[in-house]
């Protein structure tokens, strides 16, 4: 009984922490001269449903 609670409350846990840390959605200038979407505003929610690598760059 005492196994079960526990996985239980970890389970809860672990969902509650991942909510709680989760990235906010954030909007970028697109400066891709090659992509359909150059110069607009986008999110990764603009492309649900495709493959969407994401590049923090940074130049000194």
């Amino acid at each position: 009984m005492n196994i079960r609670i526990f996985s239980i409350s970890a389970i809860l846990f672990s969902g509650l922490f991942s909510w709680g840390i989760a990235q906010d959605p954030f909007y970028l200038e697109d400066l891709n001269p090659n992509s359909e979407t150059y110069g607009q505003i986008v999110s990764p929610a603009d492309f649900l449903g495709d493959i969407c690598i994401v590049f923090f760059g940074h130049e000194s």
